[in-house]
């Protein structure tokens, strides 16, 4: 029998807290230890209850987030406490691009899915690990992917459309190279492929560029309604691929 994951949520919402613990206590192999309102009493109560995965919500009040993660990757490595940052609309891709360097294991932008994030904990906990390596085919995630793509207008031409493709792919395996597009999840785009990181970035810029551009506006802003960069008008390469990876993780149960 697997083990049960517990989770510990740091967060400063009341109905926040209460909607997801009633969520997670009411999925198969989680159990949801609690929320803590207040940052300071996050590391204690870390020491005392020994969770599996930590939430933080980086909006939290009166000490932030970003001051809770510091303080909690000062005594826990990523390999002893797995933690996920949940960021607000606004400022969120800022923020998570904070979270993730200061050691965040996966980031989301609220509001999430409680599903998509229940199955985060899970893989993240590397539980049910078979069965999602079975569910989780190539061929259907492509399929899910050319189903929105296309959709959205993105055009099927550009390489920037397998390149895109790809990441899903990737980021679905490996969540935490949302972390580090740069770094991890470009290259490995381009190892498939025969071209550099660089290259993989301005293809997948330029095909999302023409589909904001010249797409189908409704749908885009109905899926990505709190994703869009105020200064562009459009989400940014990492932010696009962690919705469509939710996206996909919610046509494919995973986690039970």
């Amino acid at each position: 029998m697997a083990e049960v994951i517990r989770v510990l949520l740091a967060d400063s919402d009341p109905r926040f807290r209460a909607e997801l613990g009633e969520f997670l206590n009411g999925r198969n192999g989680l159990r949801f230890l609690g929320a803590l309102e207040r940052g300071e009493d996050v590391a204690r109560a870390v020491a005392e209850t020994k969770p599996s995965v930590l939430l933080i919500c980086l909006d939290s009040r009166p000490t932030g987030g970003l001051k809770v993660l510091k303080e909690v990757r000062r005594h826990w490595r990523g390999d002893e406490l797995p933690v996920i940052a949940l960021a607000p609309p606004e400022r969120g891709e800022v923020l998570l691009q904070e979270a993730a360097s200061l050691g965040a294991d996966y980031c989301m932008q609220r509001p999430v899915d409680y599903a998509v994030l229940a199955r985060r904990i899970k893989q993240l906990c590397r539980e049910n690990v078979p069965r999602f390596a079975a569910d989780l085919s190539r061929q259907r995630v492509e399929d899910i992917c050319r189903r929105y793509f296309d959709a959205m207008g993105i055009p099927p031409h550009y390489k920037g459309y397998r390149y895109l493709m790809e990441g899903v792919w990737l980021a679905c395996q490996h969540p935490r190279w949302l972390n580090a597009v740069t770094t991890r999840l470009y290259p490995a785009i381009g190892k498939r492929f025969a071209t550099g990181g660089v290259q993989v970035e301005r293809a997948m810029r330029y095909a999302l560029d023409a589909t904001w551009e010249k797409g189908e506006l409704d749908e885009l802003y109905r899926l990505f309604p709190y994703e869009v960069r105020p200064d562009s008008g459009k989400p940014t390469n990492s932010a696009f691929l962690a919705k469509m990876v939710n996206f996909v993780l919610l046509e494919i149960d995973v986690g039970g």
